[in-house]
């Protein structure tokens, strides 16, 4: 299941809107089986609560028109939360691009109107 996962993301990356895609510089996407207790504990997630992804680092909004940020900027897709819950592969499939594209919005310090607004064009 690694490697489909894995394709599944690369294939979500395509597919991101290319405005955002060809603007997206210095940050990592990566894949990982769940979110760490640290991770968990920084945003505030109970034991009973799921996270699909997570962004970390300083979006682009807050960053004054520089493009580095203080600490590498990463975007991770957790892989066991969402195949647990997806378990047909063409849902697995949308919620992985759901979730990097919220990520992504993140990155760019969209908010969840903004986010929304976009994904429904």
């Amino acid at each position: 299941m690694d490697a489909v996962f894995d394709d599944l993301v690369s294939e979500a990356i395509d597919h991101i809107p290319k405005k955002y895609r060809d603007r997206m510089d210095h940050v990592a996407i990566l894949t990982s089986d769940r979110p760490t207790d640290e991770q968990r504990k920084k945003i505030g997630l109970r034991d009973c609560d799921s996270l699909f992804g997570l962004y970390e680092g300083v979006p682009m909004s807050r960053r004054n028109g520089s493009k580095l940020s203080i600490q590498p900027d990463i975007i991770t897709i957790f892989k066991y939360p969402m195949i647990e819950l997806f378990r047909d592969e063409s849902a697995l499939k949308s919620q992985i691009y759901k979730t990097l594209w919220h990520e992504v919005a993140h990155y760019f310090g969209l908010d969840h109107k903004q986010i929304h607004e976009i994904s429904n064009k």
